[in-house]
């Protein structure tokens, strides 16, 4: 029996080519994990170890590993699990036991608990950074993928230049800054005047203004005519507004402000964003603004940053379970991550609260 870890590279950044992308990595991951796993361990543990494993675990701990539930030996999920949180783990002897190597496993993880939980087309940035950090695992373990995974990565990044052909057609498609771009009358879907904004981050909906407001080096946002800066509009912190807004650059650092609700705009890529509100936020926001490059867990009263391994005593975490994954966003949104309870913001802080250097 063979099967396919072939990864399909996008051809640019719609939605159906990014999810392509991740569903092809990550099915093939899930396959070489376990298959380098049956290699190493069928000799020491018997060609049923992955079976005589479920058992031991949904007999012992059968709140985190439901008896009743199906656990597939190729999603990579079930060995990553058991390879991060179990204190027996036979995968210690596959992949090493050192917590750098499980630091990686964990941000497979929590990549891939964060792909689908919100809302909004998943972009090219998600895609390279999950693509990232599988190759990060993949490379330090010797495994049959690696050269897949490098490609991935080669192309997302042609895509992100503008380089890749087809990608660089699709762009000039959208430059006009319409808001659909169809091949055919029947893929035109027509949006209603009053659908609701996306959360911030998502994919902007509506008219795009015509007025670009430019990012000056300055650290402001001005009216190209008038020069008058976005300051003298805004409710609360300018300056951490201007942070939040513009820690991805916008393309041509550039940005539209809609006058009717204040809501801020700009091109992250090709796709255009909500970036936030010259007023205050809507109340039901779970994570504003787009992830950070940084990964992170609870130990008992700390977390952890899974990169440096260095400590931050955050008062928060008394009331986290020990070792959820947290993302933090560009907002200072700080995100829990978990396989039964989704994902739910469960802090907001500010630079100086958090890892020097990470906010600013």
């Amino acid at each position: 029996m063979n099967v396919d870890v072939n990864i399909a590279l996008p051809e640019d950044e719609s939605a159906g080519e990014l999810v392509k992308g991740y569903y092809t990595l990550m099915k093939a991951f899930g396959w070489d994990l376990y298959v380098t796993a049956h290699f190493a361990l069928r000799e020491s543990h018997g060609p049923h170890w992955f079976a005589e494993r479920l058992g031991e675990l949904t007999r012992e701990d059968p709140t985190n590993w439901n008896p009743n539930h199906k656990f597939e030996p190729q999603d990579c999920s079930v060995v990553l699990r058991d390879y991060v949180f179990e204190r027996d783990t036979p995968y210690a002897s596959v992949f090493g036991a050192g917590s750098g190597k499980r630091n990686h496993a964990r941000k497979i993880l929590g990549t891939r608990n964060t792909w689908f939980h919100f809302g909004g087309d998943p972009t090219l940035a998600q895609l390279t950074e999950a693509a990232k950090v599988v190759h990060s695992f993949v490379a330090e373990s010797g495994m049959h993928i690696q050269p897949r995974v490098g490609q991935l990565i080669a192309r997302l990044e042609s895509i992100h230049s503008g380089s890749h052909p087809a990608h660089s057609a699709a762009v000039a498609d959208r430059g006009t800054g319409s808001q659909t771009v169809a091949e055919s009358e029947d893929a035109i879907l027509e949006l209603p005047a009053d659908l609701p904004r996306p959360s911030i981050g998502g994919t902007w909906i509506g008219q795009i203004p015509q007025l670009r407001y430019r990012i000056t080096r300055s650290r402001d946002i001005i009216h190209p005519d008038t020069m008058e800066s976005l300051r003298t509009q805004m409710v609360g912190d300018f300056d951490e507004k201007f942070r939040a807004w513009t820690a991805v650059e916008p393309r041509g650092r550039e940005v539209w402000v809609d006058l009717i609700d204040g809501a801020l705009g700009g091109y992250i890529g090709a796709t255009p964003r909500l970036l936030g509100y010259l007023g205050t936020d809507p109340v039901d926001e779970v994570a504003r603004g787009f992830f950070l490059p940084h990964y992170y867990y609870i130990d008992e009263d700390t977390v952890v940053d899974l990169d440096t391994e260095e400590r931050l005593k955050w008062d928060p975490s008394a009331n986290v379970a020990s070792g959820t994954f947290l993302r933090v966003t560009t907002y200072g949104d700080v995100i829990s991550v978990a396989d039964a309870h989704g994902v739910e913001r469960i802090a907001t802080v500010t630079d100086s609260e958090w890892f020097p250097g990470h906010l600013s």
